[in-house]
């Protein structure tokens, strides 16, 4: 079965979309973390390639509850409000590379990496997954040290900065707002006002992946859409 995992407060309309896809399932709110990114599935969850999930520990039960038939591991780590105590579980995996602030990736989640033989490259940014775009073929992001660290690895393309809602903060962020299901990607609102909407469009057109706008609304940052 594929779950499609959203925020608690994603709205339902943009969910009855998704049902299309697989069984939509919510979050939990950890509500030691800050309001606004406390219901965000990559603060709160983190799917292996293996199909396992690491999740919010402090709400293990609630996950192996809606992931009946998956082996759910419980983080190390307790999330918190204070940075970078909300990061331990939002790292990401590009082929044979894990990335994240390795200073601060929950241990179960290293621990897994390590294991599998992934090449571990070490970033500055600890909200690495939700400031990215991540597909299988290319990542887009719009911070700067990302890409820069990344650029002569994989294939990395930078957007311009901010422009992204995002509830109690100033901005989103591009990989918050959207989620990629084998060549499709769906994007939670339209970002046709976003300066680099041009240059994201032929992007994903160079690479042949289809688009799906899930609302009317302007793009916001819910946390990013899982497949799994």
């Amino acid at each position: 079965m594929t779950y499609v995992l959203v925020a608690e407060n994603f709205p339902e309309e943009s969910a009855e979309k998704l049902k299309e896809y697989g069984e939509v399932v919510r979050t939990k709110a950890n509500t030691r973390v800050l309001r606004g990114l406390d219901t965000h599935p990559d603060i709160l969850v983190h799917p292996l390639p293996s199909g396992d999930l690491v999740v919010d520990r402090d709400n293990f039960d609630y996950y192996k509850e809606i992931f009946g038939d998956k082996n759910i591991i419980p983080s190390h780590s307790s999330l918190s409000a204070k940075y970078p105590s909300d990061i331990h579980l939002n790292a990401f995996a590009f082929k044979n590379i894990f990335i994240h602030n390795l200073k601060h990736t929950d241990q179960v989640i290293l621990d897994y990496y390590k294991k599998a033989g992934y090449d571990l490259v070490n970033i500055k940014q600890g909200y690495a997954k939700c400031s990215c775009l991540v597909t299988n073929d290319f990542i887009i992001t719009s911070d700067g040290g990302i890409y820069e660290s990344l650029r002569d690895l994989i294939p990395i393309y930078k957007i311009d900065h901010g422009q992204i809602k995002l509830q109690n903060f100033n901005y989103g962020f591009i990989g918050g707002a959207t989620g990629v299901l084998g060549k499709k990607i769906f994007f939670t609102g339209d970002f046709s006002h976003h300066s680099s909407h041009e240059e994201i469009l032929k992007i994903i057109s160079n690479y042949d992946y289809e688009i799906e706008i899930l609302s009317d609304e302007t793009i916001e940052d819910f946390g990013s859409i899982y497949f799994i």
